[in-house]
């Protein structure tokens, strides 16, 4: 009977006696692509100031539990888990944006290790190490890891799922498919969109079931027994495997239940500006979904290529389709969001996509294990296999590390968080200097000052979360035109006065903060407010004293003539 089951490249990672597998050796496979995730999250990690989004999670995460449950109800409910979950963090660690930040660094790490525990049953320890390094040097990983924002936890389950599915197609038993229905619901609690990795675990379930047995990866061939002295998983059951797979799944979105009951009636808000893609956006090389996915043009081609490769050149049938199942894992969940976007909201977000990453580094890894062995058939006679096979592999890893090295250097730059698409230039991705236009304010703010923020594009430019962060320490001017505050208003954004007469009170100076490319006219402050509100200050007879402007904020001083 054709087993699937996984053997190392001949010239990287060839079957060795059990006990040399418990050498410390073996955890070089998972340690190093962790430490290397580890260092170039940590690289620069308080650089980049906090961009809109990020102030949204500060905004939440330092709410009272009560307060940020309230809040839930009325917007991001989605990201409920990772808001409590920061809540409980921030209070412990500060606010900074360092502290901010670390735990997606550590769950980033995390996914390091899990993509390299998960390459090693696969293909062997070679592909294991290669994935994981490939991983460890894909800018979007960096970029991610230095977020405030639950991607990297996303990637993280995403990754850990398909280690433990794998595990317990393995050896199966209730406690390692309970891990699995857990690992996927945390994915889902992440970022829903990660649920999609289920259309990847659909083929290796799939591809095991036609081969009728119960597939494990590791080195050696088939009847002898695996590194660490596990013996050959027995066959048969393929209905079970199957059964037992359904039923993690299904507990596993279960889990989610609430987050979508809560989330559905906030879909329109969280995700009305999300375009329908076209079949176009799945083939497009640059500019897109590749290039956003990896952060980095040149690095989306060449793990994509690395990942065909594989498919394509890899010598033994087994082998080949291994890597055709690992790719199939890589593209299909991006293939299910495509589908699922063309219903009546869009998911077409690229960084919504980004738990797909840990497998495409599979895939690349899988492709250089594939790249050293085939050439290493023509090496010269006096170079050992081992030794040309090792060159050639960390060659092409330290040509992946070239190919994003500008684009590392790019999103550790101060103004780079703003820049969501990257590296593609969007609209509304505009660098915002939130830090400078709250120092304006610090400097020259004098007691008794009203405040006025702009409050178009429904806040999601989070204009006084960012004033609020940057003066953390330092008496604010009293807001003006609002009803509730965002707090008292259970949301994100204040809820603003219908009637601006009534939530103004006599100040002879008021402050105006706005994003530039919101105004139609960013040299006059009254085009960035409500009409109603700037007709009425008028009447009142302010006028504009002074104008202060930063990377794509402007702070304005009304006075009364």
């Amino acid at each position: 009977m054709n087993r699937l089951t996984a053997r190392s490249a001949p010239g990287l990672a060839r079957g060795r006696p059990a006990q040399s597998a418990r050498t410390p050796l073996r955890y070089l496979t998972w340690a190093v692509p962790g430490v290397l995730t580890l260092a170039l999250g940590l690289l620069d990690l308080g650089v980049p100031m906090l961009w809109r989004d990020e102030l949204a999670t500060w905004s939440a995460a330092t709410r009272t539990p009560s307060q940020l449950w309230g809040m839930l109800h009325n917007t991001d409910a989605v990201l409920g888990p990772y808001y409590f979950g920061m809540h409980l963090w921030m209070g412990v660690f500060g606010q900074s944006a360092v502290a901010m930040r670390l735990p997606s660094v550590f769950a980033m790490t995390a996914a390091a290790v899990a993509v390299a525990l998960t390459g090693k049953r696969l293909g062997g320890t070679a592909v294991g190490l290669l994935g994981g390094l490939v991983f460890a040097v894909i800018p979007s990983v960096s970029r991610y890891a230095q977020e405030a924002r639950p991607y990297a936890f996303a990637t993280l389950f995403a990754a850990l799922a398909t280690l433990l599915l794998l595990r317990a197609m393995e050896r199966p038993n209730w406690l390692r498919w309970a891990l699995y229905a857990v690992a996927i619901g945390a994915a889902g609690a992440a970022n829903l969109v990660a649920l999609c990795i289920l259309a990847g675990h659909i083929v290796i379930v799939g591809v095991d079931f036609s081969q009728r047995t119960v597939r494990i990866g590791g080195e050696g061939d088939a009847g002898r027994t695996l590194p660490g002295g596990r013996p050959e998983p027995i066959e048969g059951q393929p209905m079970a495997l199957v059964g037992w797979f359904c039923i993690s799944a299904a507990i596993g979105i279960v889990l989610d239940a609430p987050i979508v009951i809560e989330g559905h009636s906030q879909t329109a808000y969280q995700l009305g500006q999300q375009p329908v893609p076209h079949v176009a956006d799945l083939f497009r090389p640059t500019g897109g979904l590749w290039a956003e996915l990896f952060s980095s043009t040149p690095v989306s081609l060449l793990v994509v290529l690395l990942a065909l490769t594989a498919v394509v050149w890899t010598a033994g049938a087994r082998r080949r389709v291994t890597a055709l199942y690992i790719l199939a894992c890589a593209v299909l969940p991006i293939l299910a969001v495509w589908v699922i976007s063309q219903g009546p909201n869009s998911y077409w977000t690229y960084r919504y996509m980004l738990f797909t990453v840990p497998v495409w580094a599979l895939a690349a890894g899988f492709g250089i294990a594939t790249i050293a062995e085939r050439l290493s058939e023509a090496r010269p006679a006096a170079i050992s296999r081992r030794l040309f096979s090792a060159v050639v592999a960390t060659a092409i890893v330290a040509l992946t590390v070239v190919a994003g090295a500008h684009d590392q250097w790019e999103i550790r730059q101060y103004e780079a968080h703003n820049a969501w698409a990257f590296p593609v230039q969007m609209a509304n991705g505009e660098p915002v200097n939130y830090p400078a236009a709250a120092a304006v304010i610090a400097e020259n703010a004098r007691p008794g000052d009203a405040i006025i923020y702009q409050s178009s594009d429904a806040n999601h430019y989070e204009v006084n979360a960012a004033i609020a962060y940057y003066l953390r320490g330092k008496p604010p001017p009293t807001p003006v035109f609002q009803a509730e505050t965002p707090v008292a208003a259970d949301n994100l954004q204040a809820e603003q006065c219908e009637d601006p007469s009534l939530c103004i009170t006599g100040t002879p100076r008021i402050w105006v903060v706005y994003v530039d490319h919101l105004a139609p006219n960013p040299s006059n402050p009254f085009s960035a407010l409500p009409g109603a509100q700037a007709s009425y200050l008028t009447i009142l007879g302010y006028q504009t004293k002074f104008l202060w402007q930063a990377t794509g904020i402007t702070v304005a001083l009304l006075t009364v003539n």
